[in-house]
């Protein structure tokens, strides 16, 4: 069936369903993942010497990554699409521009997807072995995290392909989950005294340990590269813009779910944060890295030392099920991605080709099968191409998502495209515009250079190819539209249809 024959009378091809509950919820299931179980590793064992500032540092960099946020809600308002900021970079700054970029923090994501399937394993088959059934250590070898893996990825694409409605129940369901365990650490965690902490790690795992006579001192430098690293704990608020295109009223709903998003990680990840450091002492977190425990200086490894066993094996298959749901919102953003660029002729008509459910199938087994590609690199050869550039990916499209605001503002071009009217108008943009800027420039070389690592896999040679390859991607794309008459550059001036 085309694509022609699923529209609605408006022509429109995807359903405008979710509202900005799920919104919320979508950035809320990407964001509260991984990331937070290892706040604590995270930080203490790179630089020891913020001490228990790990909690500010976290509410820190939640202020800071309010610009980006604020952004985001602002082109949400002005322009909602699935294809966010590419929708936003291409009609702001162009198109080789705007594509390339994308194209790479979309390869990113998608092997994202993969390496998260295979870390589902892992925390899958520990949260097994802790409840001492042998299963855990079949899962967490090469052929049970690909069975594993690829059943959690498959599992997701079959929620996306019920519909879009489905994957807002799916993603409000886990944004209660997320609650429910953020609840548990947090009153488990303050409702627990250091000197328990530190008998019950003595008694029960036979580790008895004591604050250092001298430590390494306070250094605000420290503090300020926490505060970097914790940058990309927010990076899943672009699972809200992405559902421009699926949202009732979405003008007013996409940004509302964005800043509400933002609202909610903040508080979850420093609450959460300061709860683990109030039960276990820096320094004590600090010697179970050393004694080579590092589980247990995670957020679920912490919380078994301290309750029962019984609340101890369900946190850890709750926490399982916490990380391997990040799955969804990523597969949501890759697919809409794809959608995008089927809208603006990057690929094939298909891709805007939508089911009965009115789901982009085509987008969607893309995104699937490359994750199903990049799980068996994980598990096979050990890391994931592409993942190495999720985080300078990140920060690209920030720092692009910023000037684009600025060219808006003071480019002559646009003094008469109505849909940037808004824009130009708002000073607090153009601050949030000049501070992100700031904010990316100091962080990119952290997301450019990875200490110890060959140069052909650094992220900026990684981010060299990908980008060549997406030029390769887009002269193809000028090519077929040349055969048409048609200019790419001229069908991506306006607004997308969704």
């Amino acid at each position: 069936m085309s694509s022609g024959d699923l529209q609605t009378e408006s022509g429109f091809h995807l359903s405008k369903t979710l509202g900005v509950l799920a919104i919320m919820a979508s950035a809320v299931t990407q964001e509260y993942g991984a990331g937070i179980n290892f706040v604590a590793v995270q930080s203490l064992s790179v630089y020891p010497a913020i001490r228990d500032l790990v909690p500010l540092a976290m509410f820190v960099t939640g202020l800071l990554v309010l610009t980006k946020t604020y952004l985001y809600a602002r082109f949400s308002q002005v322009m909602p699409s699935a294809g966010s900021a590419y929708a936003w970079i291409v009609r702001s700054l162009g198109l080789p521009i705007g594509f390339v970029a994308n194209f790479i923090w979309w390869v990113g994501v998608t092997s994202a997807m993969g390496f998260l399937a295979f870390a589902f394993g892992t925390f899958l088959g520990q949260a097994f072995a802790s409840a001492g059934w042998p299963i855990g250590a079949e899962i967490m070898t090469p052929t049970g995290h690909i069975i594993v893996g690829l059943l959690a990825i498959w599992l997701v694409f079959g929620i996306h392909a019920s519909g879009v409605h489905q994957y807002g129940r799916f993603v409000t369901i886990l944004f209660a989950l997320i609650l429910i365990v953020a609840l548990t650490i947090v009153g488990v965690a303050f409702t627990t005294p250091q000197q328990t902490f530190l008998h019950l790690l003595s008694t029960r795992e036979n580790l008895t340990l004591t604050a250092p006579a001298s430590a390494e001192p306070f250094r605000l430098g420290a503090f300020f590269s926490v505060c970097a690293l914790f940058i990309f704990a927010y990076g899943g608020i672009s699972a809200a813009p992405g559902l421009g295109g699926e949202s009732r009223n979405a003008r007013i709903s996409v940004p509302r779910g964005i800043m509400w998003a933002w609202f909610v990680a903040v508080v979850l990840f420093t609450t959460v944060s300061a709860a683990l450091f109030h039960v276990a002492p820096w320094w004590a977190i600090i010697g179970l890295i050393k004694a080579g425990k590092s589980s247990l200086a995670t957020a679920p490894g912490l919380i078994s030392i301290i309750a029962p066993r019984t609340l101890s094996v369900t946190l850890n298959f709750v926490v399982a099920l916490v990380v391997g749901k990040t799955l969804a919102p990523q597969m949501m953003c890759a697919s809409r991605m794809a959608f995008a660029w089927g809208q603006d002729h990057m690929f094939s008509d298909r891709f805007v080709q939508t089911s009965n459910r009115r789901v982009p199938m085509a987008a969607l087994l893309l995104s699937a099968g490359l994750a199903s590609l990049f799980l068996l690199e994980s598990a096979y050869v050990g890391w994931s191409l592409g993942v190495v550039v999720r985080s300078l990916s990140v920060i690209l499209i920030w720092f692009l998502m910023a000037a684009s605001a600025l060219n808006l503002r003071f480019n002559p071009r646009f003094s008469q495209t109505p849909w940037s009217a808004p824009l130009k108008r708002d000073p607090w943009l153009m601050m949030a515009a000049i501070a992100s800027l700031v904010i990316t420039v100091v962080l990119f070389r952290a997301a450019a250079i990875s200490p110890h690592t060959p140069f052909v896999f650094q992220p900026l040679v990684q981010g060299v190819v990908l980008a060549i390859v997406g030029m390769v991607i887009l002269a193809s794309a000028r090519r077929r539209a040349a055969l048409t008459g048609e200019n790419l550059g001229e069908r991506v001036a306006a607004p997308p249809l969704e």
